[in-house]
Formats: structure tokens, C-alpha cells, sequence
């Protein structure tokens, strides 16, 4: 666990605020911390679950939850991925949140044709791991399809938090395996992930995913 916080720390520093480890928790800007609920490693994938606590000094706060695996040599360099994937989506979408300057994530206002109606939606980056080495075919083809869009009316009236919700999409597989998940706050939302089963994202002889994190706040214009 230590090592998994410290990897969180050290990798959410890279975005120019100081975190730091203390109390079992990463702590950040004012009163964020990042938490991490459960750590799983039996050999295979890492895998992590964990949130952000935006007043974590306050018990009534919401903590948006997420989960993230990694895949490595070692236990050491699955967590390090594991953390990768969730910092480059979730991370910095929430450091998109603090600094409101477009640079770290995209920013769809609710009248935008690729956010959501009503809503004001910070999508972080897309990270894809592929095992063959070739993470352009998800990135181009997540880029280029609209999926937030697509998704809405599945994810209409699922936000149950009043001012800030976190969503992940994650697809991927191989040519015998189709993998697909949307969460909302940290729970499958099961309509929402069938709808993204059946989009035709590429899939070739090695597995490959791909993952993004979405804020959504409310913004009816």
C-alpha cells in the first residue's frame, strides 16, 4: 500500500502541485486527497480502487471513486501502471478542475455536440496500453466517434451526486475477447456499458484498452 501511495503522490506532483503522503491518504491542493479503498495483486493484473476527496477533511464530502489495473514484470510495475492509466484520466482531469485552463482536459459545455445536454463535462485524455505496443488504432478511433454523446440518454438522471459526478469509459480486447464499462461514481452502470459493447472500436490479435474519466458538473446554460 505504502508504495502504491507513493506512486500516486509522485506522479499527481508531475502536474505541478505538491501531494504528499500522510495518515494512509495522498494528500493535495487545500483539502484533496486521493484514497485508496482496496489494492489487489495475486501475481497478475494490479488492480486499484481508489477516489478523490475533494474536502477530505470534511466526512460528509463525497469521494469520487474509480478503479484502475496495471500489468508488469513485477508487483512494483503493475502498481506503477495501474497508477499511470488512472493519473492520466482521472488525475488530471480533476487537476483540470482546480486550474480551469484547458490544457490538462477538454472542456464540453452543455450545448457542445460532444458533452451532454445540461451538463458541464471535464473529459480527461484518453490512456490505452496495448500489449503489441500499437496504441494508435484506440486512440484515433476514441477520438473520432463521439462516444460521450451516444452514451447520454443511457446516463440521463444517473449523476446521484448534485454538484460533481465522475464517469469512466473503458473498451478494449482482442479478436475473441470484447471488453466494455462504464461507471458512474464508481458503480457499473450496466445500460450505459451494453450501448458501448456494441460500438466496432478495433481490435486485433493482442489485447489493447483504452480508458478515459469524465467530470460531470451540472450547467443547464
Amino acid at each position: 500500500m505504502k508504495f502504491a501511495l507513493n506512486a500516486i503522490a509522485k506522479r499527481m506532483a508531475s502536474y505541478g502541485e505538491r501531494w504528499r503522503v500522510r495518515d494512509g491518504m495522498v494528500w493535495g491542493p487545500g483539502d484533496s486527497a486521493v484514497v485508496i479503498r482496496e489494492l489487489d495483486f495475486d501475481g497478475g493484473p494490479a488492480h486499484l480502487d481508489l477516489g478523490i476527496d475533494l474536502n477530505a477533511k470534511n466526512q460528509e464530502a463525497p469521494i469520487l471513486w474509480d478503479c484502475t489495473s496495471g500489468v508488469g514484470g513485477t508487483k512494483e510495475a503493475s502498481i506503477k501502471q495501474a497508477v499511470e492509466m488512472w493519473a492520466m484520466t482521472a488525475g488530471a482531469a480533476f487537476m483540470e478542475l482546480l486550474y480551469q485552463r484547458g490544457e490538462l482536459a477538454e472542456h464540453f459545455q452543455h450545448d457542445d455536440p460532444g458533452g451532454l445536454q445540461g451538463h458541464h463535462v471535464i473529459h480527461g485524455p484518453v490512456g490505452v496500453v496495448a500489449m503489441n505496443g500499437d496504441v494508435e488504432p484506440l486512440t484515433e478511433w476514441f477520438a473520432e466517434s463521439q462516444i460521450l454523446p451516444r452514451l447520454g440518454g443511457a446516463l440521463a438522471g444517473s449523476f446521484d451526486h448534485p454538484h460533481l459526478n465522475g464517469v469512466k469509459i473503458l473498451c478494449g480486447g482482442d479478436r475473441d475477447v470484447k471488453l466494455a464499462e462504464v461507471r458512474v461514481n464508481g458503480e457499473v452502470h450496466e445500460q450505459a456499458s451494453a450501448i458501448l459493447r456494441e460500438f466496432d472500436w478495433p481490435r486485433g490479435a493482442k489485447f489493447a484498452y483504452a480508458r478515459t474519466y469524465l467530470l460531470v458538473l451540472p450547467d443547464h446554460g
